[in-house]
């Protein structure tokens, strides 16, 4: 059996080498290789010295072994996401051998519990990882760590074994070693090895299907940005002329009026003068605020224009309503009562707006909208600001 053990170890070693090679670092699984190294030497070690707990064997065989046991606990932890740090793993090393040196002072049956002893500790760490609650691999981790366990399970009991007075225990002990310890670790040393492959197969699918979607997300942010103003929070020029391009083909299909106002803050030159621009950007976002929420139809677009400029996209709107919500937009920003003292309109921050609906026909385009909207802010302008322009077009 032990040497079955160590030719299954050197040929899981072989496979794992050919199955790895040329493979990105991130699609291997980092300590299996050495740890099937160790377990198929220790193995073979143990198979020609004996498995006799002379001080020796212990030293050289059982030494190795450990290190293998612990090298593939390393690569669960590494699959499970619990990935110990390099000097953890170098103590760990230096604590097999200072176990295994120290047991030249005890005798016989203390050598064999010391050993027992770490392969318990050996075996129940990679079974408490794999058991823990994970994001993949459910029913493979689930049978893998209780494979271990169990073996953790079987190393404890024979650590009783070994330590029952005036040898009382031997008996039981090497029955139970060899019918059911030995065929165990047979048995999972190939189970663990091809499990550990597939589950790390899982892994690298699970963190692939989790890079797509976090690709996707940052790629639905980057869009977002994109078609947002990044001081007003509301949209930017591209994604109004977008918008109102779309609109405009769709109300010359429905023949439904379509409304557009564009609005322009009065003095803000002067405002930023005064104030300072944090105040001017603190004024421009509070602006914005007020047009998504008098805008705030579904199919309703606020956007920053440019500069002090906002407009409002308002779809299947009447003259008479779309009057209503610009004079509510006056109104909501006079009623923010940001002062200005350098304003030759009021004595706080106000706006002007043109405002134009228009039945959208063939022969236009949306640049005819914002003309028609631009020149009734113009007139708005002329007629002393703080107040609406609006106009009604047969055709755009």
């Amino acid at each position: 059996m032990i040497s079955h053990l160590a030719i299954g170890s050197y040929v899981f070693c072989l496979l794992l080498v050919i199955f790895q090679y040329g493979k990105p670092r991130e699609q291997t699984i980092p300590y299996l290789v050495t740890a099937k190294a160790l377990q198929g030497t220790g193995s073979l070690l143990l198979g020609k010295l004996g498995p006799g707990p002379d001080y020796f064997t212990v030293l050289t065989a059982n030494s190795l072994l450990l290190a293998g046991c612990a090298y593939e606990a390393w690569a669960v932890l590494h699959i499970t996401g619990s990935d110990s740090p390099r000097r953890l793993r170098l103590a760990a090393l230096a604590g097999i051998l200072a176990a295994c040196a120290a047991t030249w002072f005890l005798p016989p049956p203390g050598r064999t519990a010391t050993v027992f002893l770490l392969h318990v500790v050996f075996y129940a760490i990679p079974a408490a990882a794999l058991l823990r609650p994970g994001r993949f691999g459910h029913g493979l981790r689930r049978t893998l760590g209780a494979g271990f366990a169990m073996l953790a399970a079987m190393f404890l009991w024979l650590t009783v074994l070994a330590l029952m007075p005036d040898g009382q225990g031997m008996p039981a002990f090497h029955s139970f070693l060899e019918v059911f310890v030995q065929p165990a670790i047979y048995s999972l040393m190939l189970a663990s090895g091809f499990s550990l492959v597939l589950l790390s197969r899982e892994r690298g699918d699970y963190e692939l299907m989790m890079a797509q979607r976090d690709l996707q997300e940052s790629n639905r942010k980057l869009a977002a940005l994109s078609r947002t103003d990044w001081l007003t929070g509301i949209a930017n020029r591209g994604h109004f002329e977008e918008a109102l391009a779309r609109e405009y083909a769709r109300h010359t299909r429905s023949g439904a009026p379509l409304s557009l106002l564009i609005l322009d803050i009065d003095h803000f030159k002067e405002f930023n003068d005064r104030y300072g621009h944090p105040e001017g950007d603190d004024c421009l976002r509070r602006i914005g605020d007020v047009l998504t929420a008098c805008a705030s139809r579904a199919d309703d677009l606020a956007a920053r224009y440019g500069g002090e400029e906002f407009a409002c996209i308002l779809p299947a709107t009447d003259p008479k309503g779309a009057l209503g919500i610009a004079e509510e937009i006056l109104r909501a920003i006079r009623g923010l009562a940001i002062p200005h003292d350098m304003s030759r309109s009021a004595d706080r921050i106000t706006a002007s707006i043109g405002l134009v609906t228009a039945l959208c026909t063939g022969d236009g385009s949306p640049k005819d909208l914002v003309a028609l909207a631009d020149r009734q802010l113009y007139k708005a302008k002329s007629d002393g600001r703080n107040r609406v322009a609006s106009a009604e077009a047969g055709v755009a």
